[in-house]
């Protein structure tokens, strides 16, 4: 590296200021960039380098000056020190060559309109105002709000109100599925828009009453999802570790201040929308800061917060330094340096935050990908979603996998690590083996022919003739009813029908009724098949067994009691026989066929687990679950969403299963009783199981 080349003059607009210590308790100075506002971390060696800078002069001739002054250098350690000042436009630009050259770089920065999008579209900020002259006026005015009384007493506050609503948790729980609906999220869109201009307002009001400058206030798009943001860079000032966390916490304190103040309110308020503002803003407030700001696996508040209570700057950098370092030892033995000197214990911190990190990332960008793919069109989001795969998950994991491949000459494998690449390749291999799969099928045991009697029409029960329990044959009178209205229709047609056929026997001695005897014989009939239909009705109202059988329930019936129409009055079964309904998950649907056995095991304790063998598998799958008793809603196993007529639609594609049980065990089944239906399926590979369900989605998918 030559040392003919010439130290450029620094800006004229830099400002030197006294920063934190380091983590090692080293002072540090802070070099102010005013124009961009930004700052820059000098150490005791950078900050001797910028007071005794001369502009114009080689690296030789100032080497010697620092020399002359006590100060060591080395002309690469120097050179090294000129290149980050040039290349953060610390200096200025005097000379057409230098002028060029800064021009260079802006132009090789500067993106395209799709590869702008394309690097831009998950986060852009768009400043909206230089809030800091408002704040410099009312900052005073609003020092009442951090008083330890104001703390105090929105913390009792807030307690309160948790304790009342668990006391209606119910009714709290009830008004939070008011989210799901249309004017629901309308609602939650604006408190949410409220709750972060609150949150927001924090961090600056902090910001200002500790002597920062807040440059900006703005909005920011996360995956083109609106959310404010406040420019709080000026907090690099301080040299106070514990103040600059209270800027960074000031957002999420000014948001549970808000979540505790408005649960309160909402335990107070009547009903209406007051009451329902109330509701939003607290729920909104919690969820989003306990689930979202407070994460330190995201550059957010709860990262930065992180970051500064360990004293750790640069903390995702660093710590994903040292988890690939650890990660090549531990796989391929590498004998690295560490990437920076660090305590035991730090080192272990940071590998694991790293490892932690990784692990939240690929989830989060994975979710990230699929939710670009739903917002947009089909190609559009296709598009977006192998970008988003490919930059953010596949290509670090190419470039690490490409570093372990050039350092593949400086692997140490021991028996160890055999035994954990062995175990991983044990892993992979039992993943590619077919191996036979337990199927699990939800089923139902009931009798084989059961039958639930209804009455046509409301009657009064007359008589009950049985009783649960009881046997009964093909014929016999189960239960006696009759019908007030019935009688009197069935009266009224006898009296017609006497009185019509004394007018056909009258018939000869009248000129004038022979000539009306054609319409009387027809009234005639139609009064006799009226009465033969209220007699049928009538008959209808006394219930008789069908069949052989057993009284499996009866309802809570007496004399004089009155039922109506298409009420479910007992049951009966047939003893001696038991039919099992089963309904299989389609992913299961392949390795289930006609004369596999398996094991019936019911629900209900004490039961014997009955031998089965499958019959038939239907070609076709359900539109609706028949039986409630295998749904989610009621706890069974099938996941189920209701819908209008009472239906209980399967969330995936199920398929009828009859079962033929191969025991007479239960026989005198009462009730139908839930269980499942294990089922030895046919052999199949887990791997190759995933990647056709992979491919099959990708086929849907691609359809346009």
């Amino acid at each position: 590296m030559s040392t003919a080349r010439v130290l450029p003059p620094l800006r004229q607009d830099l400002r030197l200021l006294p920063g934190a210590a380091d983590e090692n308790g080293a002072p540090r100075w802070l070099l102010f960039d005013t124009a961009r506002n930004k700052y820059f971390a000098l150490s005791a060696g950078g900050i001797d380098l910028v007071r005794h800078w001369q502009g114009g002069a080689t690296l030789d001739d100032f080497l010697q000056t620092l020399r002359a002054r006590g100060k060591e250098y080395g002309a690469e350690e120097l050179a090294a020190f000129v290149d980050f000042v040039v290349s953060n436009h610390l200096c200025e630009a005097r000379s057409a060559e230098a002028s060029a050259r800064i021009g260079e770089r802006y132009q090789a920065t500067v993106l395209g309109l799709w590869r702008w999008l394309l690097h831009h579209y998950l986060f852009v900020r768009i400043p909206l105002c230089r809030p800091d002259p408002w704040l410099a006026r009312w900052t005073p005015r609003l020092s009442w709000l951090f008083t330890p009384a104001m703390h105090y007493g929105v913390l009792v506050s807030g307690l309160l109100g948790l304790v009342l609503v668990m006391r209606q948790w119910d009714h709290f729980l009830a008004t939070f599925l008011h989210f799901f609906t249309v004017e629901g999220l309308l609602l939650y869109g604006l408190t949410l828009v409220l709750v972060k201009s609150v949150h927001e307002l924090g961090h600056a009001l902090v910001a200002r009453r500790l002597g920062c400058r807040v440059a900006s206030m703005g909005v920011a798009f996360l995956v083109l999802f609106p959310v404010l943001y406040t420019d709080t860079t000026d907090a690099w000032r301080l040299r106070s570790r514990s103040a600059r966390l209270r800027i960074v916490t000031a957002g999420v304190r000014a948001e549970l201040y808000l979540a505790l103040l408005a649960t309160l309110l909402w335990n107070l308020l009547p009903e209406g929308p007051l009451r329902s503002a109330a509701f939003f803003v607290a729920t909104t407030s919690w969820i989003t800061s306990l689930l979202v700001n407070i994460s330190p696996f995201l550059r957010f508040d709860g990262y930065y917060a992180f970051s500064d209570w360990l004293g750790i700057e640069n903390l995702q950098t660093r710590a994903f330094a040292f988890g690939r370092w650890r990660l090549r030892q531990l796989l391929l033995g590498l004998n690295a340096p560490l990437p920076e000197p660090q305590p035991r214990a730090r080192i272990r911190l940071l590998v694991g935050y790293a490892w932690a990190t990784w692990v939240y990332r690929f989830f989060l960008f994975m979710g990230i990908a699929l939710l670009v793919y739903h917002l947009f069109f089909k190609v559009l989001g296709i598009a977006l979603f192998l970008v988003e795969v490919m930059w953010f998950i596949a290509l670090p994991i190419g470039k690490e996998m490409g570093m372990w491949w050039k350092q593949r000459r400086e692997c140490a494998i021991n028996r160890g690590r055999l035994l954990g690449w062995g175990l991983a390749a044990g892993l992979l291999l039992a993943g590619l083996l077919p191996l036979p799969v337990s199927v699990p099928v939800p089923a139902l045991l009931k009798a084989g022919a059961e039958q639930t009697l209804f009455v046509s029409e409301p009657a009064q029960v007359i008589e009950v003739g049985v009783e649960p329990g009881q046997r009964v044959v093909a014929g016999q009178v189960l239960l006696r009813l009759g019908s007030e209205q019935l009688d009197f229709e069935l009266g009224q047609v006898e009296e017609e029908i006497g009185f019509t056929r004394q007018r056909l026997e009258r018939s000869a001695s009248s000129a004038q009724e022979k000539a009306g005897l054609a319409i009387t014989e027809q009234q005639y009939r139609r009064l006799l098949e009226r009465r033969s239909g209220l007699l049928a009705r009538r008959q209808r109202l006394e219930l008789r067994a069908p069949f052989d059988g057993r009284v499996a329930h009866v309802e809570q019936l007496h004399a004089g009691v009155w039922v109506g129409a298409e009420m479910p009055l007992l049951s009966l079964v047939v003893p001696g026989k038991l039919q099992l309904e089963g309904y299989l998950g389609e992913q299961y649907l392949e390795l289930v066929k006609s004369g596999d056995r398996g094991v019936f095991v019911a629900d209900r304790p004490g039961e014997p687990p009955l031998e089965v063998e499958i019959q038939d598998v239907d070609i076709g799958a359900v539109f609706s679950l028949p039986y409630g008793e295998l749904s989610s809603e009621f706890g069974g196993d099938i996941a189920v969403r209701p819908v209008e007529q009472d239906k209980l639609v399967p969330e995936e594609g199920h398929y009828r299963v009859s079962i033929m049980p191969l025991e007479t065990t239960g026989a005198d089944l009462d009730a139908r009783l839930p269980g499942v239906v294990r089922v030895e399926g046919d052999s199949r590979s887990w791997l190759w199981h995933q990647w056709r369900r992979m491919m099959a989605v990708l086929i849907r998918e691609s359809g346009f």
